[in-house]
């Protein structure tokens, strides 16, 4: 997306999923190799808490009410800390070892941030500013 434009075209424009989506691909591959014994139980619920980080960012993108919008923010980032104990349940189990898990609580640490931010800009602005879901953009 061009600096000098201000409106994003897409959820696929906001920083916010990208990382989000970055780290659901990078969960899928961590999940490969675990075991077929825990890839169905605890590969699973990693795998569907990560994806749904990105899809409420997705889900309130084109949200009018800032209420609404926060909702799913709101619900992106309990998915986040859901997350968060699969990756610890993953490391308990030795699943994952220190290194791999480190690296995914950082991108977890990233998303969360930007997440936070992104549902700040929402809460300033004035609910009539919602007239174009697309003036939203992630700061």
């Amino acid at each position: 997306m061009d600096k000098s434009d201000n409106k994003t075209k897409s959820f696929k424009d906001l920083v916010v999923w990208q990382k989000a989506h970055a780290f659901v691909l990078n969960i899928y591959q961590q999940v490969k190799i675990f075991p077929d014994d825990y890839q169905a139980i605890v590969g699973d619920m990693l795998c569907e808490s990560a994806t749904a980080i990105a899809t409420n960012i997705v889900g309130g993108y084109k949200k009018k009410d800032r209420e609404d919008k926060l909702l799913f923010l709101t619900t992106a980032q309990e998915a986040l800390e859901e997350c968060r104990y699969y990756i610890t349940l993953a490391t308990d189990l030795h699943l994952l070892d220190s290194f791999q898990a480190d690296e995914l609580e950082n991108n977890l640490n990233e998303v969360s941030y930007l997440l936070n931010s992104y549902a700040r800009s929402i809460k300033r602005r004035k609910e009539g500013d919602y007239k174009k879901d697309d003036d939203l953009r992630d700061e």
